[in-house]
């Protein structure tokens, strides 16, 4: 019953893979690894240990969530720099079709973004309604993010699949400040 489960929902046993954009995500469904419990409680030293017994960084907790993101979301700096020295995909998607650095855009945390960005996250990869880190810190108002984004080469053209660009966003949003630091970038109309 439970392997039909688990089958219906993509996943295959044992040693189970779910598909999670370019990389493949490991998931143990019947018990809560030591490392995954470490991440969700940010400790950081934990983790780094169970990578060197040969974890991998790229496993998703109970939640369908890879841990990457689980300590971006928790911001738990220390361990997400651990995950990622440690091999962690910083692309990998959830089940929504969000990254680690759109996720991090949309809690306005410019240090995790930074972070990110520093291990080569694609900075203009699209959630599955097509907006980027860009838009979603633009229309949210986070102006440390889109600089720090747009410092990255983030296209401030790129529209979602409703046509809008961060421009478009952030005007609709009202703040002037993100439509001025996109312009400079070379936002168009």
């Amino acid at each position: 019953m439970i392997r039909r489960t688990l089958l219906a929902l993509g996943f295959t046993l044992p040693g189970i893979a779910l598909g999670m954009g370019p990389a493949m995500a490991q998931f143990d469904p019947l018990t809560l690894k030591p490392i995954v419990k470490a991440v969700r409680e940010g400790d950081e030293e934990k983790v780094r240990s169970a990578l060197l017994k040969g974890e991998s960084p790229n496993q998703i907790d109970s939640n369908f969530q890879p841990l990457l993101m689980v300590a971006v979301l928790a911001g738990h700096i220390a361990v997400v720099e651990t995950l990622l020295k440690g091999g962690a995909f910083p692309d990998t998607l959830d089940r929504e079709g969000n990254t680690s650095l759109t996720r991090a855009a949309e809690k306005g945390d410019v240090d995790m973004v930074e972070i990110l960005l520093a291990r080569n996250a694609k900075v203009d990869a699209q959630t599955r309604q097509g907006a980027t880190a860009l838009s979603i810190a633009s229309r949210r108002g986070y102006a440390e993010v889109v600089r720090a984004l747009l410092a990255r080469k983030a296209d401030p053209n790129k529209a979602d699949f409703t046509g809008r660009t961060p421009l478009a966003y952030a005007r609709q949003a009202g703040k002037p400040a993100i439509e001025a630091l996109l312009r400079k970038a070379g936002a168009r109309e």
